[in-house]
């Protein structure tokens, strides 16, 4: 008691500004620390991890070669985590039209021993778009909606989950092309990537202060991979492609009006999946 008594006259003596300072800076510590504090008290029963890709499928021409691949990178970083390239005679092989997508990854983990069941999670950020898509991994059924709040309202993605196994863990990919708008955003703005969770629910729990953990890229692509197929590597994906016969035609001006993105940085083993 002593001590608040002296530290109530220390702070009357202060000039009304340093007061609004004073209480301004309390009021924000204890906002800060309140979730904490619960959060230690009452373990969140969902733990949320996000990382951030580019994906690429494309060709490129040179001279009587046609080389096809696909690219995984880390978004944030722009390092290239996965390049799979193949050598084609040029006009002579039909390829998957090419395209590319950012895709944003989220780990979600139940951390209880009972099922969440109707978990709704709804999703803010500049990447998450009319156009994006929702893919899970196989253990969650999961659809994806955009929702307004109120009619004047901003809308939001919603992803709702039917019920999320205890002690398991799944991974949501929300997928949006790479149109003019997003190529814009990312390679000319140099956008910030961010992810904002307005509200969660489920019938175990209320909404309650969740922060979203920055995963290493790498990490979440391997949890994916063990959730998909068992193993702990990246998932193979298959080139296809399908040749002509000899009494075809070549192929003429493929894909022209595809804009390859920028080269991807070559980083260390290791760190390509830092953020």
């Amino acid at each position: 008691m002593t001590l608040l008594r002296e530290w109530w006259r220390w702070f009357k003596r202060q000039s009304r500004l340093n007061k609004v300072v004073i209480v301004s800076f309390l009021v924000a510590l204890v906002m800060f620390l309140v979730p904490l504090v619960v959060s230690w008290l009452k373990p969140t029963p969902i733990h949320v991890g996000v990382a951030f890709y580019t994906y690429e499928r494309a060709f490129q021409l040179e001279g009587n070669a046609k080389t096809y691949f696909y690219e995984n990178r880390n978004l944030v970083s722009d390092c290239s985590l996965r390049r799979v390239e193949q050598a084609l005679p040029k006009g002579r092989a039909k390829t998957p039209d090419p395209q590319s997508w950012v895709v944003s990854k989220f780990l979600l983990e139940n951390m209880t021993d009972q099922s969440i069941t109707k978990f709704r999670m709804s999703f803010k950020s500049p990447l998450v778009r009319p156009t994006t898509t929702l893919f899970t991994t196989p253990n969650v059924e999961a659809t994806g909606a955009w929702e307004a709040t109120a009619p004047d309202a901003p809308h939001l993605y919603v992803v709702s989950i039917t019920s999320l196994p205890p002690m398991a863990s799944a991974v949501l990919s929300l997928k949006t092309p790479i149109d003019e708008a997003v190529r814009q955003f990312v390679y000319v703005e140099h956008g910030r990537v961010t992810v904002q969770v307005p509200f969660l629910s489920a019938d175990q729990f209320e909404t309650f202060p969740l922060k979203i953990s920055r995963l290493n890229s790498m990490q979440i692509l391997n949890r994916e991979s063990v959730l998909r197929t068992g193993d702990e590597t990246f998932a193979n994906e298959k080139i296809e492609v399908t040749m002509l016969r000899s009494d075809e035609p070549d192929l003429k001006e493929e894909a022209a009006s595809y804009q390859l993105l920028p080269k991807a940085k070559q980083c260390p083993e290791g760190t390509a999946g830092d953020w």
